[in-house]
């Protein structure tokens, strides 16, 4: 076996020197930290976004099919837009006129649960079935709940929260991904 010929101390720190991560010119050094700090545009991420998954668009529609305690099924396709800021405030104060201006520490929490979720619904859904042009008409809760679930669901995947199948599956497990 042939011994490594020795190097001299400067062929060993030109061999370690990292060329390739360091620009020629400040020109360069410039043009390569601008590309950094520069995320893509918005709509370069909307393409990117809506060609993985259909749910990371601002709007998604989906079917639904519910059936209630009754044996009547419930179906339909409704488009949710997520919400911006000035909407989620428009959800706010239509929170508060549906529950008449009353504090929500004041109501049961039911009464809140559904004030929230009609809110939300009336300026989230964009596109609904006739059964569900007026939420404040419909009978059962549950039906409610159901739909504000699927609505919910968008809102996590575009945010990139995880779903509330998947906590709930954290939940149950300690730190080795064994159930508990």
């Amino acid at each position: 076996m042939a011994e490594p010929k020795p190097q001299s101390l400067d062929d060993l720190r030109d061999r370690l020197v990292p060329n390739h991560l360091v620009p020629d010119t400040t020109d360069e050094a410039k043009e390569q930290a601008e590309k950094s700090l520069d995320p893509m545009s918005e709509e370069e991420q909307e393409s990117l976004k809506d060609a993985a998954d259909p749910r990371m668009a601002k709007e998604y529609t989906f079917n639904f099919e519910w059936k209630d305690g009754r044996g009547k099924t419930w179906r339909g396709k409704f488009t949710n837009r997520i919400l911006n800021i000035h909407q989620r405030q428009l959800v706010g104060i239509l929170r508060a006129r549906l529950s008449s201006n009353t504090p929500p520490d004041a109501l049961d929490v039911v009464t809140n649960n559904i004030n929230d979720m009609i809110a939300h619904l009336t300026y989230s859904l964009v596109k609904k079935p006739k059964w569900a042009n007026n939420l404040l008409e419909l009978t059962d809760v549950a039906l409610l709940q159901a739909v504000m679930k699927e609505v919910l669901d968008h809102e996590d995947f575009f945010h990139g929260y995880e779903s509330p199948e998947e906590a709930s599956d954290d939940e149950s497990e300690d730190g080795d991904g064994k159930a508990a």
